[in-house]
């Protein structure tokens, strides 16, 4: 996942929310199998919220081994954290760093988003195939490893 520009042009066809927290789940779970990776996820001792819209978000407990990861909005969370599908699908895909959307105001957040930012470069070299169903058309292979 990465950051930092403005949102994806309007001829790609949008993301859909629900879609990007089963997919954002999905690519969390399967992190917490990996050998290596999956107790180092942990180190981040945190809870995330990340709320595509209103209604539709995903619960990350970042807080034990192995990690869960919900495709839905559950209970509290120390980090809230709130943006477009489709910007996280650009921080997904490594196109953009959600800590220059941060920095930029590009995104909101509430709690030690810290936390939350310190696993991300850990997930740079894992398995990244599961975002191409998020725009299956229109994500390139080389983007997805």
């Amino acid at each position: 996942m990465a950051f930092g520009q403005a949102e994806p042009p309007m001829t790609m066809t949008p993301v859909d929310p629900q879609t990007m927290a089963e997919l954002t789940s999905e690519f969390f779970l399967q992190a917490a199998t990996d050998e290596r990776l999956g107790s180092r996820l942990a180190l981040a001792q945190t809870t995330v919220h990340i709320h595509f819209n209103d209604d539709i978000g995903v619960t990350l407990r970042l807080d034990k081994t192995p990690i869960e990861a919900e495709p839905q909005i559950i209970g509290t969370a120390e980090v809230e954290i709130w943006g477009s599908a489709d910007r996280f699908l650009t921080f997904a895909l490594g196109q953009t760093h959600m800590s220059m959307a941060i920095m930029r105001g590009e995104i909101e957040y509430q709690g030690p988003v810290r936390k939350f930012l310190r696993i991300m470069p850990m997930l740079r070299s894992f398995d990244g195939s599961v975002w191409k169903r998020a725009r299956p058309d229109e994500v390139p292979d080389e983007l997805t490893g």
